[in-house]
């Protein structure tokens, strides 16, 4: 019984090794440039290999480009992604099979490096809507609002800490300012 229990730990452990990449650490130090993961299978004897995944790093360890593939190895998704100097993300762009843009996100950041706005735009480069935040004196996100390609108001988050900092309160509201939903959040100390 023992043995069983030892050769089912023991596989469930190879496994699940393939489920964790590299850390960011790890790539920067070993000048990691990219890495391609393919799934090799073997049905009735020969083996088959299909793409897992691809993904390029810069020289701080960010993922600059990912690309997934399906089980079957035909295309999934593809990210290419711009970061700044701070190592924040500026810019996704999601592309189709054929190589055309699907969409795009420009993130831009406040001198604190907090998000502070978030638009998208579409494959043809038309802008679609925009996400807005703004922060509290203690760096607190306190709003994020969503607006249209017209700068109207769709959707609007309202968030409320405690005087420890501690978000209470997470409420949100649609277009015409009707409260959808709150979420409360109770500590215990």
């Amino acid at each position: 019984m023992k043995r069983i229990l030892f050769l089912i730990l023991i596989s469930l452990t190879v496994h699940a090794l393939p489920a964790f990449s590299q850390s960011k650490k790890d790539v920067k130090k070993n000048k990691i440039k990219s890495v391609k993961v393919t799934n090799v299978v073997t049905k009735d004897g020969k083996e088959q290999s299909m793409n897992e995944s691809f993904q390029r790093f810069d020289a701080s360890g960010e993922v600059t480009e990912e690309i997934n593939y399906e089980d079957d190895g035909s295309f999934k998704s593809h990210f290419v992604y711009v970061f700044n100097k701070n190592g924040d993300k500026t810019e996704e762009v999601s592309y189709l099979a054929d190589g055309k843009v699907k969409k795009k996100k420009t993130i831009k950041y406040n001198a604190n490096g907090d998000k502070i706005e978030e638009s998208h735009s579409d494959g043809s480069g038309n802008f679609v809507d925009k996400d807005v935040y703004t922060y509290n004196a203690n760096g607190d996100r306190t709003t994020e609002i969503t607006l249209d390609n017209k700068n109207n108001v769709i959707h609007k988050v309202i968030l409320l800490y405690d005087n420890k900092g501690m978000k209470v309160s997470r409420k949100s509201y649609d277009a015409k300012g009707n409260l959808e939903s709150e979420k409360k959040y109770v500590y215990e100390y």
